[in-house]
């Protein structure tokens, strides 16, 4: 009964999805910067992520980029509001050489203005605002795009901060070893060869201590180019054990929000402007009327009349079957191309989500199981080295396991929030799992 109940109410809110496409696309891609809070971020301080996403909020420029596209787009729809200027036409007839003078010349003055009875300028009109709404959905995407791009800079700065952090450990334990070998030397209870493979082993962890700070100066700077600042020793915080059971229930939610992709969306749009085209094309094969009006004065004479006219093109050869059929023949394609783009995007998100799950699975095997052990297995060596009852060799295996794995896992903490970033890519639903309080 229950199962019966869950497929009716699945298949009623797959009804209601389909109803409405793009309603729902703009249920997604909500921006991510508050462009409203104002309150100024030391970048002395340690910063989070929404600190981040508050400096490019106020500082980068590409908001106010997006202020005058919509400008631009406002524009068109003023225009395309405007009546057609009129026309002032003078005219002078019977001017002949053989004329004594200009005593028999005509003089003409009418003012013509074209009227569209036929809804050309409403068609245009509702171009204009498919056009605003096409703007629209654009500098939303964009905006979100930069969010993500924040967001994968943000995380792969704090990664590779944690590796100067994971650096220096690895060789503080170096030099740790290098001391214990040095004073059992001198009391006759190590090799002077365990000495050389523990300098060696220092040397290494100091070489890689500093690679992985250039690496950090490297990254700083696309960090905080993203709001106009200058390198200057910036450090992040974040959580280093974010609750990403909240990610695949974020992907659950979205699973059968396909229209509210990104692809999908914006064939749409595509879509919407098409059918606003093509009722402007429709509307424009219909007749505009121009009425006009004057006077006529005969010189000849000195009398006047009044002058009325009435043009209106017949539409007998020229309806604009060239552009509807080009118009017709873009959608039918467009249906094509979203079906064709629903598959694949169901296709990706479902397998990004199985990436997702197999970083996940990787990432709790590591905390609960690999990590642990390693530091267990390091810390008895250590201990049984010390007594004499191993030899260094062991031990250096057991600190060069601790430390690989040790990486391997802030490394494994980058993979799963670039993973994160794909899906929020495709979806525009933001999966912030270390969303601060």
């Amino acid at each position: 009964m229950r199962k019966n109940i869950l497929l009716s109410v699945a298949s009623i809110l797959a009804i209601i999805l389909t109803l409405s496409p793009i309603a729902r696309g703009l249920d997604s891609w909500q921006s991510q910067f508050d462009i409203a809070d104002t309150r100024m971020v030391s970048v002395d301080s340690i910063l989070s992520l929404d600190d981040i996403l508050k400096l490019v909020a106020v500082e980068n420029p590409v908001f106010r980029s997006f202020d005058f596209q919509l400008k631009a787009a406002n524009g068109d729809l003023r225009q395309a509001g405007l009546w057609s200027n009129p026309e002032l036409e003078a005219e002078f007839e019977e001017i002949g050489w053989d004329a004594p003078g200009f005593g028999e010349f005509e003089f003409t003055v009418s003012l013509a203005q074209e009227f569209e009875f036929f809804g050309q300028r409403g068609a245009r009109r509702n171009t204009a605002r498919a056009g605003i709404s096409a703007t629209k959905l654009q500098t939303k995407l964009a905006a979100f795009d930069l969010y993500l791009e924040t967001k994968q800079r943000f995380y792969t700065f704090a990664h590779a901060q944690q590796n100067v952090i994971l650096s220096h450990t690895s060789l503080e334990l170096a030099k740790e070893i290098v001391g214990n070998i040095t004073y059992r030397l001198e009391g006759g209870a190590a090799l002077h060869s365990e000495l050389l493979l523990a300098q060696l082993e220092e040397q290494r962890s100091q070489l890689a201590l500093d690679q992985a700070k250039q690496d950090v100066m490297a990254i700083e700077a696309t960090l905080v180019c993203l709001w106009n600042g200058t390198p200057s020793g910036l450090r992040v915080s974040c959580s280093t054990e974010p609750d990403f059971t909240k990610s695949l229930e974020y992907v659950t939610s979205i699973s059968s929000r396909i229209d509210s992709t990104r692809d999908i969306v914006q064939l749409h749009s595509e879509a919407a402007l098409l059918h606003a085209e093509k009722r402007l094309a429709v509307a424009e094969a219909k007749p505009t009327i121009v009425l006009n009006g004057g006077f006529k004065r005969f010189e000849v004479n000195n009398s006047k009349s009044f002058l009325f006219g009435v043009s209106l093109p017949i539409p007998f050869f020229n309806r604009n079957q060239g552009v509807r059929e080009t118009i017709n023949a873009k959608l039918r394609s467009l249906e094509y191309e979203i079906e064709q783009s629903r598959n694949e995007t169901r296709a990706t998100i479902q397998s990004q989500t199985i990436r997702l799950k197999q970083l996940l699975d990787k990432h709790t095997t590591l905390d609960s199981l690999l990590l642990p052990t390693a530091e267990h297995a390091y810390r008895t060596l250590h201990n049984d080295y010390e007594a004499g009852r191993v030899p260094y060799t062991q031990l250096l295996e057991a600190e060069r396991s601790l430390n690989d794995l040790s990486f391997e896992h802030n490394d494994m903490l980058l993979a799963i929030q670039e993973q994160i970033v794909a899906l929020e890519y495709l979806t525009g639903v933001a999966m912030r799992v270390d969303k601060e309080n």
